[in-house]
């Protein structure tokens, strides 16, 4: 097991993953890739994307291009999509991949404020329909039955 990788510790969680840097027996090169994990794959592999400002000199301003690549994602670390992670070069692991995740840099957390959202806003809904039919009053009840009588007949 190796120690340290590139300045970067081995993580504490253990593997039995042969392409894994720190755990297998996988050497790697200095050529390093920063970058957003943006799909993830039940079999170890993962795709990250970075992004690079390109200046165009007809329209004298820039444009954002970017980059993917396939990565081989350890069982040690299991990066998640959103996570922001350091892969480095490496012998060809498969037909696309020849990258391997050593670090994540930043963790995507997944919070449970977008549900909460959800359920106030639906609540805040509910309430503006109760205020509508009560400004409404008796005149849009009377209308309401006696649709429900002509449909009876």
């Amino acid at each position: 097991m190796k120690k340290e990788i590139l300045g970067v510790k081995a993580p504490k969680n253990k593997c039995t993953d042969n392409k894994c840097p720190f755990h297998g027996l996988i050497n790697v090169k200095n050529e390093p890739l920063k970058g957003t994990v943006v799909k993830k794959d039940i079999s170890r592999s993962a795709t990250i994307e970075w992004s690079k400002s390109h200046y165009v000199s007809k329209y004298e301003r820039y444009e954002l291009r970017r980059s993917r690549q396939r990565v081989h994602n350890p069982t040690c670390l299991n990066a998640e999509i959103g996570d922001e992670v350091l892969a480095v070069k490496t012998r060809p692991l498969s037909k696309t991949k020849n990258y391997v995740i050593i670090d994540i840099i930043k963790r995507e957390s997944a919070s449970t404020e977008p549900v909460e959202e959800k359920k106030a806003s639906k609540a805040k809904t509910e309430k503006k329909q109760v205020k509508k039919e009560e400004k409404a009053g008796p005149v849009e009840s009377v209308k309401k039955t006696e649709k429900v009588e002509e449909s009876e007949n």
